[in-house]
């Protein structure tokens, strides 16, 4: 609790600070705070400008997006939940991989959208919404989290998201009275398709059906062997150009082996860096992303290349 009322202060106090001051001011916290590390927030730094570099015309493209991102229904809906809940618990995923996964859908338009792990629901929010700003294509969730028993240790512990990865403790598990994606508006429901159970028995079933995807969303079972399977699976049915991401992909050598031995011809690269200064582990958490290579057909395009929807 009083940690929380610390990193509170400290916002509130940022936040009077003016905005042309802020980015000396963060540079300066890293440089001098003893617990901190100038070098992966750097990273942070990098990692940011090369998804510019690589998916946008501009950082102002994306800034334009992160400010759809922190001023419509997602930040509403997130205010919501944490008024019910009174906590912080239900952040499954960071803020810097939604942004990406949602200004990534309203430039480039997918129109089948797949992912594996739901749990709360905040990365499906940020999917949706993006979606419905598009006001084109559909999200098709595999969660298996209302099937957890928080008794059976080996089970949970598959899918524990673990810190540094995200902001609290079994962010994993649920409330007892909550549905998964519970954070998701009623709103936004028409464009979501949602299965609950494993992805190892789901998974095949709903690709056989759908036939191509445009994007792949893991962040369900986080062994090695349920990455690979998804990532493997997932790859085989992704249209080119399509984009495979994982979030967590710091929690095993998964990703790196599937680029390296299934995926050699992709283009692939963190899609963000977490780093939490405060936190008892030393080593940040990213996400990752991988592009599958263009067929000699659609050689030179642009991945996805983005459609012209009206935003009205």
């Amino acid at each position: 609790m009083l940690v929380r009322h610390v990193k509170r202060a400290r916002q509130k106090t940022f936040d009077a600070i003016p905005e042309w001051v802020r980015p000396a001011v963060r540079k300066a916290f890293y440089v001098l705070h003893p617990n901190a590390s100038w070098e992966t927030f750097k990273e942070k730094e990098l990692t940011r400008q090369a998804f510019i570099e690589q998916f946008f015309d501009s950082e102002a493209e994306l800034e334009a997006y992160e400010a759809e991102f922190m001023n419509g229904v997602i930040a509403e809906n997130l205010r919501r939940a944490y008024q019910e809940l009174g906590n912080e618990t239900f952040y499954d995923i960071h803020k810097a991989d939604c942004v990406r996964y949602y200004a990534y859908i309203r430039k480039y338009k997918p129109q089948t959208v797949v992912e594996t792990g739901v749990f709360h629901g905040v990365s499906t929010l940020a999917i949706l919404a993006a979606l419905d700003r598009n006001d084109s294509g559909t999200l098709y969730s595999i969660d298996y989290s209302s099937l957890l028993d928080p008794t059976d240790e080996a089970d949970v512990a598959r899918y524990e998201r673990r810190r540094p990865s995200c902001s609290q403790r079994d962010s994993h598990l649920i409330p007892a009275d909550k549905e998964p994606g519970w954070v998701v508006p009623e709103k936004l429901h028409d464009r979501w398709e949602f299965v609950t159970g494993r992805s190892q028995r789901e998974l095949p079933k709903l690709l056989s059906k759908l036939e191509s995807v445009d994007m792949f969303v893991h962040d369900s079972e986080h062994s090695k062997t349920g990455m690979l399977f998804e990532f493997d699976l997932a790859w085989e049915h992704l249209a080119p150009g399509g984009m495979l991401f994982s979030h967590h992909a710091g929690w095993n050598d998964a990703f790196d082996t599937f680029v390296t031995e299934r995926a050699p011809n992709a283009e692939y690269g963190k899609t963000a860096v977490h780093y939490i200064h405060f936190d008892k582990h030393s080593q940040p958490g990213w996400g990752k992303y991988a592009r599958k290579p263009l067929t000699a057909s659609t050689a030179g395009a642009s991945p996805l290349e983005p459609q012209l929807v009206s935003d009205d």
